[in-house]
């Protein structure tokens, strides 16, 4: 199924709106990721990232804005006030950001090209898209669609 590219300006924004990021560029990527740290971030089977250049984000409300190293590379980015996730930096790329697809203000049609760290996945989710998939160890090894398990 294909959808509609987002648009180039995209409202970022945390549950209670004290933290915005105002976004003037399409998406980097959309993507799908299965590891441990996401689903234990989001709650849910999967965290479905939405990349930007840093360069094109323009940030509000910084005074609610905690931080949290989770390793030496990624730093993620909440609200105080509601305990939101809005973004993630990673050092390893230094002019990306990455927001979790909730975070994106109003209905957008995201269209996810890939899966990640499927081989950390949750046993009982199970994928049924043909979507290309990458696991290993890296969580970036091609990796056949081998079953939906």
């Amino acid at each position: 199924m294909q959808s509609s590219p987002l648009p180039s300006s995209t409202t970022i924004r945390c549950y209670c709106a004290a933290v915005r990021l105002q976004v003037e560029a399409p998406p980097n990527s959309v993507v799908h990721c299965h590891c441990g740290q996401c689903r234990r971030l989001s709650g849910a089977a999967f965290t479905t990232w939405v990349s930007f250049p840093k360069t094109a984000v323009v940030l509000t409300g910084q005074e609610p804005l905690s931080v949290f190293k989770v390793t030496e590379n990624v730093t993620r980015h909440f609200c105080r006030v509601c305990g939101s996730h809005v973004f993630t930096t990673d050092a390893r790329l230094p002019r990306t950001l990455g927001v979790p697809a909730g975070a994106l203000d109003g209905d957008f049609p995201l269209a996810p090209t890939a899966h990640y760290f499927v081989d950390h996945k949750a046993i009982w989710h199970h994928l049924c898209d043909e979507l290309p998939r990458f696991g290993g160890n890296s969580g970036t090894q091609p990796t056949p669609a081998r079953d939906s398990r």
